[in-house]
């Protein structure tokens, strides 16, 4: 080999042997590159909190205290209703009346003949059919103003006014009597006639119900201090009555409700169980029917068997008044907060939080406070309008709906966290 050409080989092994060395040194560094950026970005099985609304309730029965008068039958007969079940009617309102039946046709052939003795000592010609248009008249008037009893009352008068034979011989006694005499007598047989029907007028505004349970009377009074726990156990039996046409004396025909505020006694054992309220304190809770009613505890009654909470209210009435004993469902806790996964809340420096992965992979721990534990989940706080929640009176940044929350937080070495 010539020496240009050995010079050439060892150069060209120099040149090769360089390349290997690069080649190798590039390899380490992609693998050193690799495990350093594979800790930097390592990828997580995550999930987003869930925003929801945390509800906690306890059921409870609830017992209507009402401002309430029952109408009783003043004597038997036919009665008719001129409002309706849950009707809201003024004051004055005639709300029944009871026609008793009485055979008043006698009484009526009299006034027809004082009547005719008034005209004949008058010197008058009939007025019967100026009458009998009159009453016509004020019948259609009483009709259409929804006045029953003044209704009846013109078809009486009608009967009276009809055209009638009268004889001179018929009314020769009563021709006998001063003018005077036969108006005040007329005036009585009026009054008499007037009375086979009974009305019913609203004392006060209000709403009327047929729905008489018979504890009216239980849960009538302000005296708020009768209420107690064992009173309303042993006056829970409601009676139903239902509203009849043929009704007898002294039966109750219905009632009218001041609808404007009203109360609601709960008796319940132990007061821890909806929250240790105390007079003063606005109590929310549902009824049945998906209404939602807001009292304020004006009292609380307490005795060696349990307690009564009593509420005031002034709305909704319509929505509970039909029974006097409700089931409600009392809020004792409504608040809007996350769900998240058992599986993610991990523990660290006394603090319960989560691991939040962050851009390019980085980790970092949130403190969270638990509202409620679930089997598999568990709601908690979102924290104020910034995030922060307070835990042992210190404050601390949570998570928000947008942090991607590592599912395995095992799974994290401590020198992968950020903070």
């Amino acid at each position: 080999m010539t020496g240009g050409k050995l010079k050439d080989y060892k150069s060209s092994n120099k040149n090769r042997r360089k390349f290997i060395i690069v080649f190798i040194s590039i390899i380490i560094l992609f693998f050193v590159s690799r495990a350093i950026t594979g800790r930097l970005y390592k990828n997580y099985k995550t999930t987003f909190p869930i925003y929801t609304n945390y509800l906690r309730t306890k059921n409870i029965k609830g017992i209507n205290i009402f401002e309430e008068k029952i109408y009783y039958a003043e004597g038997s007969g036919v009665s008719v209703f001129n409002a309706s079940e849950g009707q809201k009617v003024p004051v004055g309102f005639e709300i029944a009346s009871i026609n008793l039946m009485n055979d008043t046709s006698g009484l009526k052939d009299d006034l027809i003949k004082v009547n005719a003795a008034l005209n004949y000592k008058n010197k008058n010609l009939p007025t019967e059919n100026v009458n009998n248009k009159l009453s016509i008249k004020n019948l259609q008037d009483d009709i259409k103003n929804n006045n029953l009893s003044k209704a009846i009352a013109d078809i009486n008068e009608m009967d009276i006014y009809s055209n009638k034979s009268i004889s001179i011989s018929e009314i020769t006694e009563l021709l006998n009597y001063s003018e005077d005499a036969l108006l005040a007598r007329k005036k009585e047989l009026v009054e008499q006639i007037s009375n086979s029907n009974i009305s019913y007028y609203a004392e006060n505004s209000g709403v009327v119900s047929f729905l008489i349970d018979n504890l009216e009377e239980k849960y009538a009074s302000k005296d708020f201090d009768k209420y107690t726990y064992d009173y309303i156990n042993k006056n829970l039996n409601a009676k139903a009555n239902d509203a009849k046409t043929r009704v007898e004396i002294n039966e109750p025909l219905f009632k009218l409700i001041n609808n404007l505020n009203y109360y609601i006694a709960i008796p319940i054992k132990d007061l821890k169980n909806i929250g240790s309220p105390e007079e003063g304190d606005y109590l929310t809770f549902n009824s049945n029917l998906g209404a939602e009613l807001k009292g304020k505890v004006i009292k609380i009654n307490t005795s060696k068997n349990g307690n009564v909470v009593i509420l005031y209210l002034n709305s909704q009435f319509d929505k509970i008044y039909r029974n006097r004993i409700n089931d409600f469902s009392l809020i004792l806790r409504d608040e809007k907060c996350f769900e998240i996964p058992n599986s993610a809340i991990i523990k660290r420096d006394n603090l319960f939080g989560v691991y939040v992965q962050e851009i390019h992979g980085l980790v970092r721990f949130m403190p969270i406070k638990v509202i409620r534990p679930l089997e598999h989940s568990s709601y908690i706080s979102k924290g104020d309008k910034n995030s922060y929640i307070s835990i042992d009176n210190k404050s601390y940044r949570t998570i928000t709906i947008n942090d991607s929350i590592i599912l395995t937080p095992k799974q994290v070495d401590e020198s992968e966290v950020l903070n």
